[in-house]
């Protein structure tokens, strides 16, 4: 996780594949994974480059606190996925 972050409660690691997508009006989806959730955001893996900032809606099976969040922060991994901070609002 990266070194500029900060979370207001503990994260809880996980691997739970997801659907997000960016405008609801399209609703065009797109994939990824969860690596880590907690009360107030989460860690999400993907292909797909999001901007700091950006609001994003989250299809999953498991309970989440919301289903929208906000882009915090971006790593770049190795293999070209991108590692999110997203914070729920």
């Amino acid at each position: 996780m990266s070194s500029f972050y900060s979370s207001k409660h503990d994260r809880c690691p996980i691997d739970c594949s997801v659907e997000f997508f960016l405008d609801f009006s399209s609703q065009e989806t797109f994939e990824g994974f969860i690596e880590n959730i907690s009360e107030s955001g989460m860690c999400l893996i993907t292909t797909k480059h999001l901007d700091i900032g950006q609001d994003l809606t989250i299809n999953t099976n498991i309970f989440l606190p919301s289903h929208t969040a906000s882009v915090c922060w971006i790593e770049q991994n190795n293999d070209g996925s991108y590692k999110f901070g997203l914070k729920f609002r």
